[in-house]
């Protein structure tokens, strides 16, 4: 099977797919990027005047697969599929309730009348898009790239972009990192135990408010940074007392132990940083707004307050639930103002 056809059958099985629970937004947004570069090649160097929020995160993460072959973006498409269908799970809707009595042959005839629909949906995606190395005049956001990926309830309209980062990346990620932030202490010593120094959680992340190579993101840079040594000194002390190739008064756990509250403080801190961003850049272009019309810098008011400000109102208010840490309350404690006041400007 060539790595066209591949993708093209991995691409109709991602619009069906429903998982046991959402992938992330940064998730959604790499599958985007591997199949708009794909089917198009490389993404345009500027923003449209009319792109929303959510256009220009799709078209950064479009970007971030500049110089990538539309062949080796269809199979990357593919790895990362299975990737997230492995991680995420499929539900079952009980469409496979046919399939739990029969034997042997009611599995393989299963199987035979599924490749022949699948076979019949590939003919008929190529008689509608065509092959993907000729489609480079294919328009920024194409019918046939998912703008949605699983498939929504409404996936009988693929240019629908709702649910497709209706807010900012950061904020989108809050919900996870307040999920990380109340990690118990014996969850959090238990998976340190097992993890490598060189594969620690901080050192997987990256900045969510800026693109990393943008020199305004050297705070939350440093936020990551600092915590990723820390994680880091964590692990190695681990590795070698562990082995008993140092002596200390102090055992691996106990250290490990004092470092959790810091670990959850940390989260906390970009937590904050992301809300103070959101807050700052929404001012920001507000101003630029009010100054020089909405006609000129493409950003209504309304806009702006759909999805940039009303979204962190909601999460400052998320943050102060009573299922929260003690840190991520004080987090939103400190925010709360900032929520009155975006909602009474609202009203």
């Amino acid at each position: 099977m060539t790595a066209a056809s591949n993708f093209r059958q991995k691409t109709h099985f991602m619009k069906s797919w429903k998982p046991q629970r959402p992938p992330s937004n940064r998730d959604r947004l790499e599958l985007y990027a591997l199949h708009k570069q794909s089917v198009s090649g490389d993404a345009p160097t500027s923003d449209p005047p009319s792109a929303s929020v959510a256009d220009k995160a799709k078209l950064t993460a479009w970007r971030s697969k500049m110089g990538l072959s539309q062949q080796d973006a269809m199979e990357a498409y593919v790895v990362e599929c299975e990737r997230q269908v492995q991680l995420y799970g499929t539900r079952d809707d009980g469409s496979r309730s046919s399939a739990g009595g029969g034997g042997g042959n009611s599995g393989s005839g299963g199987t035979a009348s599924s490749s022949q629909q699948q076979q019949q949906n590939n003919k008929q995606q190529q008689q509608s898009s065509g092959a993907p190395a000729s489609s480079q005049s294919t328009p920024m956001y194409h019918s046939t790239t998912p703008q949605n990926t699983p498939a929504a309830q409404n996936n009988s309209n693929n240019n629908n972009d709702d649910g497709v980062l209706l807010c900012p990346r950061g904020l989108a990620a809050i919900p996870l990192l307040c999920a990380a932030a109340s990690e118990s202490r014996s969850a959090y010593l238990a998976r340190l135990q097992v993890t490598h120094p060189s594969n620690g959680w901080w050192a997987k992340q990256e900045p969510l408010c800026l693109e990393v190579n943008n020199p305004l993101s050297i705070p939350e840079k440093l936020i990551i940074g600092i915590a990723c040594q820390i994680e880091r000194i964590s692990l190695v002390v681990s590795e070698y007392m562990g082995h008993g190739q140092a002596v200390s008064l102090l055992s691996p756990r106990v250290l490990q132990a004092f470092l959790w509250p810091v670990h959850n403080v940390f989260l906390s801190i970009w937590v904050l940083w992301i809300l103070v961003c959101t807050y700052l850049g929404s001012m920001v272009s507000m101003s630029q707004t009010l100054l020089f019309g909405a006609k000129r810098t493409n950003t209504p008011l309304g806009r702006l307050f759909l999805e940039e400000i009303l979204p962190a109102a909601r999460a400052v208010e998320s943050l102060c639930e009573q299922h929260q840490t003690i840190s991520v309350r004080m987090s939103g404690l400190a925010l709360m103002p900032m929520m009155i006041l975006c909602d009474v400007a609202n009203g």
